[in-house]
């Protein structure tokens, strides 16, 4: 069960990118047309935009992003771990740990512990439920508002830990090298492939009717012909390995060269052998 929810998962997350694209971009004008505020620099909006990817992903996920109608049927559970599951509790947890760590990321300046962000992951996950109750027709489970809340904890640990370590060993700043590492590791998550030479981001713009195979006629998916996404794949690779070449004194721009070295070699191998 676990597999196919996280590939359930990955397919929203598909979408998101492209959703959290324009609403990124969305943000970038109104701070600097609406509000007539400096735009800020560029590896801000890099952050702004994996948040709002998670975010989006996250309303997915749970249905929000779904039709609403006062009409659904209005499910509840609200006798703790009545009916509990080990497997689909551990999942939101893990579903909530970037909540624990993108606010703070994105606002806090000091290493001191701040109870608020723990307090906005678990309204976030009480508006989910009551939104899924009264709305969307899904079970409100007060298992989940649990786990959602034990999620944000242990991430918020996780970041509010590094984060004085980093600045008790004086260690680098993130920067736009560190934003080449997760570049990479975002090729290597669409494109890596693993079932019949398809892989996530094939299956996000097949949905959109982009022909990843020079064979695709007529709306057809076929694996014949050229497959052009190879060599999206690699390019990305390409990109995040001059960022961290060329921010190498970021944190993580080193573990980011490599990754992204390995994974030009990976998709040109797969280029060559799918042009021969």
């Amino acid at each position: 069960m676990i597999v196919s929810k996280l590939l359930i998962g990955m397919s929203y997350l598909s979408k998101a990118c492209w959703i959290g694209l324009l609403l990124t971009l969305m943000l970038y004008g109104i701070h600097k047309i609406c509000l007539k505020k400096s735009a800020g620099q560029g590896k801000d909006y890099i952050l702004y935009y994996i948040a709002l990817v998670y975010l989006v992903t996250l309303l997915m996920i749970t249905g929000i992003a779904a039709p609403w109608s006062i009409h659904n049927a209005h499910n509840d559970q609200i006798i703790l771990f009545q009916d509990f599951d080990a497997s689909y509790f551990l999942l939101n947890v893990l579903l909530f740990l970037p909540a624990g760590v993108f606010p703070p990321l994105i606002s806090q300046k000091d290493t001191k512990w701040h109870w608020k962000y723990i307090g906005f992951g678990i309204i976030l996950s009480l508006g989910i439920e009551i939104i899924q109750f009264l709305f969307t027709g899904r079970l409100a489970d007060i298992d989940d508002v649990t786990a959602n809340a034990i999620g944000c904890l242990a991430g918020y640990l996780v970041f509010w830990i590094l984060k004085k370590c980093w600045k008790a060993r004086g260690a680098k700043p993130a920067g736009y090298g560190t934003y080449g590492l997760c570049l990479s590791m975002l090729g290597w998550l669409f494109g890596f492939p693993y079932r019949m030479e398809m892989c996530l981001g094939d299956m996000f713009l097949v949905s959109w009717g982009v022909p990843i195979w020079s064979g695709n006629q007529g709306g057809a998916l076929s694996f014949q012909g050229i497959h052009y996404t190879l060599i999206i794949y690699f390019v990305i690779q390409l990109a995040a390995a001059w960022v961290t070449g060329k921010y190498n004194q970021d944190l993580g721009a080193k573990i980011g060269k490599i990754l992204s070295g390995l994974g030009m070699i990976f998709f040109a191998v797969f280029i060559i052998g799918n042009i021969v």
